[in-house]
Parts: C-alpha cells; sequence; structure tokens
C-alpha cells in the first residue's frame, strides 16, 4: 500500500522526515504546495533521499512547481504534476484514501466518528491543497536502537502483507488492495536507467576510456617515430682551401671603344665618357703696393640732391663742394641732377651721382663721411634745396712723406693663382656630383682652361683692396666602375682560374679583389686613358654542399673526419646536431643538414 502527505508552505525538513518515519507504507507520496520552502534547497532533498534510503522506503513528490521539479528529479525522486496521473489509484481512492494516515500498530480497525471529525477539521486548514494528515515529527534524530527496531517492525509488517493481506475500510466501504509491480514501478525516477543499462553504461564507458588510452599510446609512438625520422637537424660549417693571388692588368680607355678584351696579354679595353663643368669665382684681396703721395689729392664720389623744383638742374666741372668740416671738393666732370618727382604719393628730391677731387693736397682731405653744400648757391633759394652726400670714402690726400697702398703686379698674380686654385676644386667637386660613384675619375684626368679674368680696380690703382674674377671651364675623362670591374672578373674565372691555378685538382672561385692603379697616360686631345692595374685576389677551392649532405646523412658524428677526408677541397669542418639527445649521429635524410661555407 501506499500513504499520502500534503506539505505545507512552510512545512519544514523535520517534520516531514518524522511523517516519513512513522510511515506503515513502503512507497509514501508527497503533495507539495505551490512555493513551498522545502522544493527551494537542495541540501533539504538531499536529506530526506538519505533518510529514505536508510529506511528503505520510497518517495514520490506531486508538485507543479517545474523548478522544484527539475531539482527533485535530479536528486533521484519520481515527480507527478498530479495524483491523477499516479497509476494504479481510482478517482475514489484519490478521495478517500489520501486523507488517511495509519499509526503504528493500527492495524484494520474500523474509523470512529471522532477521528474522522479531527480529519475533516485539518482538512480544512489546507487551502489549496485539501489534505487532513499533518503528523508532527518528533525530529530527525533519534538513536540506533529504534532505527534498528523500526526496520524490525516494518519486516513483520512485509511478512503479514505477504502472506495475508490486508482490506481497509472507509465507512462501510472496502479500499482496494495493494496493485502489482506496475503501481511499484512508478516510485523509479525516471531520470534513473534500469539496471541493466547502467550496465551497459558502465561497459561503454570502459570501452570508449580504453579506445582513449590505445589511441594516446599510439600517438605517442607515431610522434616517437617521426620525431626520430624528421626531428633530429644538423649544420654544418665547412672552411675551404683559401689562396692569395696577384695579376697584373693593363686597362685601355677610348672614347670609340673598337677592340675586344685580349686576356691572352692582360688587357682589357673600356669606353670612355666625357664630362664638361663650367663657372665663375670672384675673391676680394688687399692691396700690398705702397707709392708716395707728393702732393696727392684726396679722391672721392658724392650724390647730389635737388629738391628746389621738378626742373634738372646742370652743374658744371670744378663746381665746389664744401664739406661739413670746411674741406673744399670740386667736380671732376659736369653733372644733371634730374628734378623732383612723384612716388607713390609723395615727391621724392632728383639725384645724380658725381667724383670729387680735392682743391687742395694733404692727408686731411681723406675722409669717411660728410655733407656738402654748394658755395656758390649761397644766398639764394637754392641754398638749402641743393646738397650732397659722401657715398665713397676720399682718399690718395698725403704729402712726400707719406706712402699710399696700391694694387701691385704681385698682388694680381698672387689672387689669380689663389682664385683659380679655389675654382679648380670647386669644378672638381662639381664634376664627381655629375660622374657619381657608378664612374671612376682620376685626380689627374681633369683638365682645366680659363675662359675670361679681370681685375678691379687695374693695376697701380691707389686702394686698401681690389677684387679678382676668373671664369673657368673643367673636363674630365671616366669609366664605368661595373663594366671595369665585369671585365676584370671575367678575366679572373676564364683565364686565370681554370688556367694557372687548381688546389689539389679541386675547382677554385673568386671570393673577392681589390684593384690598385698605377701611373696614368692621359691624352685629352684623344680623350684616351691607358695604365697599369695590379689585382689583389682572394680564391677559396669550389665545395659541392649538396653532395656533402648525401654523404653525411645517417653517419655517425664520429665519421665526419673520415667523410671529409673525401673532399680534398674542404681544410676542415665542423658540425652541430640537434636535438642533444640525437647529437651522436646524422639525421638520415640530406634535407634536414644544412651545409655552410666559411668564407672569411
Amino acid at each position: 500500500m501506499h500513504q499520502i502527505f500534503y506539505i505545507d508552505v512552510n512545512e519544514e525538513v523535520n517534520s516531514i522526515i518524522g511523517k516519513i518515519r512513522k510511515s506503515n507504507s513502503k512507497y509514501n507520496i508527497l503533495v507539495i504546495a505551490q512555493g513551498a520552502l522545502l522544493m527551494q534547497s537542495a541540501v533539504s532533498l538531499k536529506l530526506i533521499k538519505r533518510e529514505i534510503d536508510s529506511l528503505d522506503k520510497k518517495i514520490m513528490f506531486i508538485t507543479r512547481d517545474e523548478r522544484a521539479a527539475t531539482i527533485a528529479t535530479k536528486i533521484g525522486f519520481p515527480v507527478k504534476k498530479s495524483l491523477e496521473e499516479v497509476k494504479g489509484l481510482d478517482s475514489q481512492i484519490i478521495q478517500k484514501q489520501t486523507d488517511i494516515q495509519y499509526p503504528k500498530n493500527m492495524g484494520s480497525r474500523e474509523l470512529n466518528s471522532s477521528d474522522l471529525n479531527n480529519i475533516v477539521i485539518k482538512k480544512n486548514r489546507l487551502v489549496n491543497l485539501g489534505s487532513d494528515s499533518f503528523i508532527s515529527a518528533s525530529g530527525i534524530t533519534e538513536n540506533k536502537k529504534n532505527q534498528r527496531e523500526a526496520k524490525k517492525d516494518k519486516s513483520w509488517k512485509d511478512e503479514v502483507s505477504t502472506n495475508k493481506p490486508q482490506k481497509e475500510l472507509i465507512g462501510n466501504k472496502k479500499l482496494s488492495e495493494p496493485r502489482d509491480d506496475a503501481f511499484n514501478n512508478l516510485f523509479i525516477p525516471s531520470s534513473e536507467p534500469p539496471v541493466i543499462e547502467k550496465k551497459k553504461d558502465f561497459s561503454t564507458k570502459k570501452v570508449v576510456k580504453f579506445i582513449w588510452i590505445f589511441a594516446v599510446i599510439i600517438l605517442i609512438l607515431v610522434a616517437g617515430i617521426a620525431a626520430y625520422f624528421l626531428l633530429p637537424k644538423a649544420e654544418v660549417v665547412v672552411f675551404p682551401f683559401k689562396k692569395n693571388e696577384n695579376i697584373s692588368l693593363e686597362l685601355n680607355v677610348t672614347e670609340g671603344l673598337e677592340d675586344s678584351n685580349n686576356y691572352q696579354n692582360n688587357i682589357i679595353n673600356l669606353k670612355t665618357e666625357v664630362t664638361e663643368k663650367e663657372n665663375t669665382l670672384s675673391l676680394n684681396f688687399e692691396s700690398t703696393g705702397q707709392k708716395g703721395d707728393s702732393n696727392q689729392k684726396a679722391r672721392g664720389k658724392i650724390t647730389i640732391y635737388n629738391e628746389f623744383s621738378e626742373t634738372s638742374q646742370v652743374l658744371v666741372v670744378t663746381t665746389r663742394f664744401l664739406s661739413n668740416n670746411n674741406k673744399l671738393f670740386r667736380l671732376l666732370e659736369t653733372v644733371t641732377v634730374p628734378g623732383m618727382s612723384m612716388k607713390d604719393g609723395k615727391m621724392e628730391p632728383g639725384k645724380a651721382d658725381a667724383d670729387i677731387v680735392a682743391d687742395e693736397a694733404g692727408i686731411d682731405f681723406n675722409i669717411k663721411e660728410a655733407d656738402f653744400k654748394i658755395p656758390g648757391l649761397k644766398g639764394s633759394s637754392k641754398y638749402d634745396k641743393f646738397y650732397a652726400k659722401l657715398i665713397q670714402e676720399t682718399k690718395g690726400g698725403g704729402n712726400s712723406e707719406n706712402n699710399l697702398k696700391i694694387v701691385s703686379k704681385s698682388d694680381i698674380e698672387s689672387a689669380k693663382f689663389k682664385t683659380e686654385e679655389q675654382l679648380k676644386n670647386q669644378l672638381k667637386e662639381n664634376i664627381k656630383d655629375i660622374v657619381g660613384r657608378d664612374k671612376f675619375l682620376l685626380d689627374n684626368a681633369v683638365a682645366y682652361e680659363v675662359v675670361d679674368f679681370s681685375v678691379f680696380p687695374e693695376e697701380g690703382s691707389i686702394t686698401e683692396s681690389f677684387e679678382y674674377q676668373v671664369k673657368m671651364k673643367a673636363k674630365a675623362l671616366s669609366f664605368s666602375n661595373e663594366e671595369m670591374n665585369n671585365n676584370i672578373k671575367d678575366f679572373i674565372k676564364n683565364s686565370f682560374i681554370q688556367n694557372s691555378f687548381i688546389q689539389k685538382n679541386s675547382p677554385m672561385s673568386l671570393v673577392s679583389f681589390e684593384n690598385n692603379y698605377g701611373n696614368a697616360d692621359i691624352d685629352f686631345s684623344k680623350k684616351a686613358i691607358k695604365m697599369d692595374v695590379n689585382v689583389n685576389l682572394k680564391l677559396r677551392s669550389e665545395i659541392d654542399v649538396n653532395d656533402l649532405s648525401r654523404s653525411l646523412a645517417g653517419k655517425s658524428k664520429d665519421e665526419l673526419s673520415d667523410v671529409i677526408k673525401k673532399y680534398p677541397e674542404i681544410n676542415r669542418a665542423e658540425a652541430l646536431i640537434s636535438p642533444s639527445f640525437l647529437a651522436n649521429s646524422f639525421p638520415r635524410y640530406p634535407s634536414k643538414i644544412k651545409v655552410q661555407v666559411n668564407n672569411d
């Protein structure tokens, strides 16, 4: 038989466990109120599960709370939404039997009217539940002795139930007898698979686990084999035999190249390239020549201004000009001073430059700054409107006891040399920039030509300094660096190495070379250059790295020296094998052996 308990919202787990413990039936149904505290705690449900397992009882939950149903199912309880879903219970039993809880040792006696009244009162207290059976629990803790007695009593009841089926009465009606195993199967949680299926799952897991272990072992074996054949690698550095040699070549550079290289006579022919550049340079120099002044009159230059009218004014030669320090000078030539003019809305004075000479000899007339008036206009309205300013100091005045500096012939020659040398250097740098690094330019392969020159003031002039100006053209002969080096390489490879030098019957190759140029015979008229070139060679023996890799494949490291002896072009070799635990033998595949030739 089964027994039904209605669980209120606030009922605690101790009370529920007490009810289950006092239940006379192995199969118990708990009808749970919506929002009951019991179904909100997985810990409470686990306590109930542990208790019923120890009592060997079965529990089914009736609840419409999906979340609570999910938690109970995961823990291991069968769950239904309503009592109507419980197979094996007809409507009459659901209505009447659910109101009954059998006390211990009650047996099969009939219920009196007092018992029924108590049940009805309890039932009315439960809203939305319809259950009247609330039995308070005495607690979840009992000593082991009471548990053993409960189990004995339960065993006795099971034995009586088996041998002598009981009939229970409600009023004067007979209750249905216990159902068969179809009813008992309702108390098996839907999430728990049958015992046979568990064994099958257990066997499947063991098979899967075995397969995984086997796969891992196979993978490790395959990885080990692959590592043995593919992982090892070796780096071998070989040092070839080396030799230094010197050869002498004759270089012919001409404008119209017609002859090809004559390697038999060590002659290389190249084409000349002509570059021209022209430039002008002016430099100032101090005068060092000296000349006695002996009654020399100072000379200079002034600017005359006309602020009187828009009409020009003519000033004849010897017109006097008196300085603000009372030094009298005269015009050396007739000058016409323009009248005033309008410029940018403003009247500006007319002006003209003129040379002047001191009225007397003497060093007192050598002045650097001065303002001048025209004494001949004094007393007229023009006196203040015509004036002059010194723009070039007056010099040259003196007496027989003083010497003046003049531009001498030696001054001009020195200025010529210095100016031309500086201009040559400039032109040479200009040509180098034009030619660039791709062309080879000898220092003496540049010719210079003076196009024009001038000296100001001229020789013999009385002055502290003078200017020398020169215009010069430069012509340069050059040839291609790349073309020359390619010809030298061809000569070394095709003539010298093949015909002149072999190291232990092994071919040699060119590592590098350096050119040293001798004296050059330059003919600018023919645009030709002839000179000797001394070439320093660095040679090394050639090594077939692929053949060496094949020879070392699969060999032990101790066999390296024996393999190298078969290659006379190799002086010595060094090997590094990785990883370290495979360092005693070279890889089996030549592609895993990298051979590098040391050219240092």
